[in-house]
């Protein structure tokens, strides 16, 4: 376990759902690493002192690399705006959300909802913005409301995910570095204030910077700039096509990093039956799962791997109302279980300052 020197207020705490890392990690890494309060009637004002010295001083950083998730238990944060201010006192630089298919709703400063998608549908593991080349370092999730049952974060550590891949798979590792992967993603062209789907428009997605009153060959250049590789199709919806690297380097461990959503595609595609061409899903719309940067079809057998490897070495998040997880996103993916009765997350993204 990790030790935090000097942390008067903080404590390394017993966490039911923690797991040892496999390697490449040292043995006996626990993932996450929970820490609690040392004295649970600390105001947040001298919590929030403590956080922002340790940041400073580099410990928290130190943490991160060693365990690459940190589970703050008995926080007891009572709402979204004590949340912000948490996150606020590691004095990071507040990620800005551009491209995302995900609908999110502003809840505070820097905090927004994690997802808005039905309770009885899973998210699948992916790296936050893992299809995007405009993604955050650190992810935070802070529970607002606890699930009856259900509604676990699985974590799971994609730098071991990396490594084992490598050792049963070479030739896919070896083909994925050199060509990269490649994602469509889809944005209704619906009204910047559209709120009956969790999926973002194109407004909402790309149009931070699109004013009400340009006209249509303007709003479509400015969303073009926001992001990647764009076609319209219809002449109403955006199809994005992201090509991108599916492996990257931590910054501060130096080991290689299987970052990307490639996972999450699969497994969507593999639950609407569109692993396969011409991948078009019950309802009758182009739902492709990730393909190698060249447009080749990624074999099956990847996946199931990668599936088999997760299931053996991630952290099922259990969620108590009050607490936070903080994520390095180079270093894990996360994901969504089902769950009964109200469960709400939030969620604050952040890059190095």
């Amino acid at each position: 376990m990790g030790s935090i020197e000097p942390a008067p207020l903080f404590q390394v705490a017993n966490y039911g759902p923690a797991v040892n890392l496999p390697e490449p990690y040292p043995g006996n890494t626990t993932f996450p690493l929970a820490l609690s309060p040392s004295n649970q009637n600390t105001p947040l004002t001298e919590l929030t002192q403590e956080i922002s010295h340790l940041s400073k001083a580099g410990e928290i950083q130190k943490l991160l690399k060693t365990h690459g998730a940190i589970y703050f238990k008995d926080l007891n944060l009572k709402d979204v705006d004590e949340f912000s201010r948490f996150a606020h006192a590691f004095g990071w630089a507040p990620h800005e959300d551009i491209g995302n298919p995900v609908r999110r709703t502003v809840l505070a400063k820097n905090v927004a909802t994690a997802n808005e998608g039905p309770n009885t549908q899973p998210v699948y593991p992916h790296n936050e913005f893992g299809l995007s080349p405009h993604f955050p370092a650190y992810v935070f999730f802070y529970c607002i409301s606890a699930p009856t049952s259900g509604g676990e974060t699985p974590i799971n550590n994609s730098i071991v995910l990396y490594h084992h891949l490598k050792e049963r798979h070479p030739e896919f590792i070896a083909k994925i570095e050199e060509k990269g992967v490649k994602y469509q993603l889809f944005y209704p062209n619906t009204s910047r204030t559209q709120t009956t789907s969790p999926g973002n428009s194109v407004l909402q997605a790309y149009g931070t910077h699109v004013l009400d009153t340009d006209d249509t060959a303007t709003a479509r250049s400015k969303s073009k700039r926001r992001s990647e590789d764009c076609r319209l199709r219809n002449g109403c919806d955006l199809r994005v096509w992201q090509h991108l690297p599916a492996i990257r380097t931590h910054p501060h461990s130096g080991l290689p990093s299987f970052f990307n959503n490639t996972i999450s595609r699969f497994l969507n595609a593999l639950a609407a039956d569109t692993l396969l061409p011409p991948h078009i899903n019950k309802d009758g719309k182009y739902q492709p799962p990730v393909f190698y940067g060249d447009g080749e079809l990624i074999p099956r057998k990847y996946f199931d791997s990668a599936v088999e490897i997760i299931g053996e070495t991630r952290s099922l998040v259990t969620w108590k109302e009050g607490d936070v997880l903080l994520l390095d996103n180079l270093a894990v993916q996360h994901a969504r279980e089902p769950w009964v009765g109200k469960r709400v997350l939030a969620a604050s993204l952040w890059n190095e300052a």
